[in-house]
């Protein structure tokens, strides 16, 4: 029996965890405990996702805020090149469309450790530290078997990458039946669906706890690293219904990150980041923490005063044999950024220019779906994650859509972090989900010479003539996938004499492939299929797919005797 389900909301750039007991959930679905992290002058409800790994390659000596002073303290010191620091690394598994159990990923100072390691070591951190908090807080009478264990991932992350997440949770020591992998938009939903909200200040006064049957609305979960983007609609029983697959871009918080480095390197006329980081790791890390503040409070029209090391002012004339000051005067920015002793005056619009490239990309992804759906109007955009908190972007998200009701609850970077654990009490809040892409195995149809290539020809060996690498669809991109029922079912079996096969699982945005092999089919796994039944005898099976735990599984049910036979789904490595 379940006592609790845990939430890990690892972010790009702050994660955290939360919990509650099935009897709280009973009683009131949002009594839910989150931990506060202690940082240097408050307390905070997530960390920064930052990991610091000794130089074993196999021990996490410090997360989050601690990790972030202790790799700084090391750094003054220049005792830090031994240690394996890793910040922002999640988008990683973005960017590559997943990653495989030998890739590596590179730290700080560019030092490579496997990126199942680094993975699978910060979600054992997260994992313990919570399961040290249940245990102090019942006295040591919870047991890990008690525990179901959600885990949160973007909805637009790929297949691998969301098995990769499961692979690194399972090298943490999560079991697998004891494990859930999250859509973080769809938790999101829930969350807000369950919680008479407190909004913001510029939020609609509209409340999506009372939305009636029918309702469509856009949720928008801006985080550290991507934006992810769903619609949903409220069924005749209030569950929730996907009516448009997942999308999204990297167009979170991070971008703009990037784009005041870039910044900084223009002024300076030379990559003086990259030496900072190079020879004051510690100042670079100051320098970014407190552009991050600016950046969480930037909102009105005043100038921003942002204090930079003075170690940047060296390393510009090293590098330029000329002072900071005068390659601001020889610079673009010339009258626009100044320097005022320790700090840097920054314009109010070159402030927001920062903001400008990735505010644009969510505003017109957003126009485009709104758009597509003109004909049932979506009436209300939903915003979460930390990302949503910028005044700047909410600003600019009510001005671009006037027509609809902006809701931002006041706990919008929480939103995910929480809903994640309602999800985990109650899976069956969502009906149905719009499958991302097409879907199928690789198998063999009858050989026609007239319309299939000679290359293509397989015989067995009785001499059946087939026709091998055909992309036997069983799910269409667009298509609403059940989240009860089978997505897509079709009969197989082996070649030749064989007792089993193993079959390949393809994907393509093609909603009518030909071939595994034609242009932008990808491999998302392998199964292994037993067609022999209890008797001995080998036959065909109907093999399906399901789509509702929100990953892939596959059953496959013997046409001789109805009995489901094993099949195993895994990513190749």
């Amino acid at each position: 029996m379940v006592l609790v389900v845990a939430s890990l909301d690892f972010g790009t750039t702050y994660s955290g965890w939360a919990y509650s007991f099935t009897h709280e959930f009973q009683q009131d679905p949002t009594q839910i405990k989150s931990k506060h992290w202690n940082a240097d002058q408050f307390m905070s409800n997530k960390a920064p996702t930052c990991v610091l790994i000794r130089s074993d390659g196999k021990t996490v000596d410090a997360f989050g805020y601690e990790a972030e002073d202790k790799y700084a303290k090391l750094s003054q010191k220049n005792e830090h090149k031994d240690w394996y620091y890793f910040k922002h690394f999640k988008m990683k598994l973005f960017e590559s469309e997943g990653l495989k159990t030998n890739d590596m990923l590179e730290d700080a100072t560019g030092k490579p450790l496997s990126a199942l390691t680094v993975f699978s070591l910060t979600i054992k951190y997260l994992h313990d530290d919570l399961y040290k908090t249940l245990e102090n807080g019942t006295g040591g009478s919870i047991f890990k078997a008690d525990i179901n264990w959600v885990l949160t991932v973007p909805a637009i992350w790929s297949d691998m990458a969301k098995q990769f997440m499961r692979r690194a949770a399972r090298e943490a020591g999560i079991e697998t039946g004891h494990l859930t992998i999250a859509l973080e938009p769809e938790v999101a939903s829930i969350f807000c669906r369950h919680s008479k909200m407190m909004r913001t200040a510029t939020s609609s006064s509209v409340d999506i706890s009372m939305f009636p049957s029918g309702t469509r609305y856009l949720v928008c979960d801006a985080g550290g690293g991507t934006v992810d983007i769903t619609v949903h609609e409220i069924t005749s029983d209030m569950r929730l219904k996907e009516i448009e697959k997942a999308s999204g871009g990297a167009w979170g918080g991070t971008q703009v990150n990037l784009e005041f480095e870039r910044l900084i390197d223009t002024i300076a006329g030379c990559s003086v980041v990259n030496a900072l980081k190079e020879e004051f790791m510690d100042d670079y890390l100051d320098l970014m923490a407190t552009f991050e503040l600016k950046k969480r409070e930037f909102k009105d029209s005043s100038e921003v005063l942002l204090r930079y090391p003075s170690s940047l002012k060296k390393l510009v004339k090293k590098l330029t044999d000329s002072s900071l000051e005068e390659q601001i005067e020889k610079s673009i920015y010339k009258g626009k950024i100044s320097r005022n002793r320790d700090k840097l005056s920054i314009e109010y619009n070159v402030m927001a220019s920062l903001f400008e490239s990735t505010i644009n990309n969510i505003i017109e992804h957003l126009s485009t779906l709104i758009c597509n759906h003109a004909d049932r109007q979506i009436g209300h955009i939903v915003m979460v994650g930390g990302f949503s908190e910028s005044p700047l972007l909410q600003r600019r998200i009510k001005e671009a859509f006037r027509g609809q009701h902006i809701i931002i609850p006041a706990e919008a970077s929480l939103a995910v972090l929480k809903g994640a654990v309602i999800f985990g009490h109650n899976k069956q809040s969502i009906v149905s989900r719009i499958a991302r892409f097409t879907y199928g195995i690789s198998s063999g149809i009858p050989f026609n010479e007239y319309i299939h290539p000679v290359n293509r020809l397989y015989i067995e060996k009785d001499n059946t003539k087939l026709c091998v690498g055909v992309f036997s669809k069983l799910v269409t991109v667009g298509q609403s996938i059940p989240v009860e029922d089978a997505a897509g079912s079709n009969n197989y079996g082996p070649l030749d004499d064989r007792t089993y096969a193993t079959p390949i699982i393809y994907a393509t945005k093609e909603k009518k492939p030909m071939f595994t092999d034609d242009p932008g089919c990808f491999r998302v796994g392998e199964m292994y299929v037993n067609f022999e039944d209890r008797n001995g005898k080998v036959g065909s099976a109907t093999i399906s797919m399901y789509f509702g735990g929100t990953e892939i599984t596959v059953k496959a049910v013997l046409l001789s005797t109805g009995e489901e036979t094993s099949v195993t789904f895994d990513l190749p490595d």
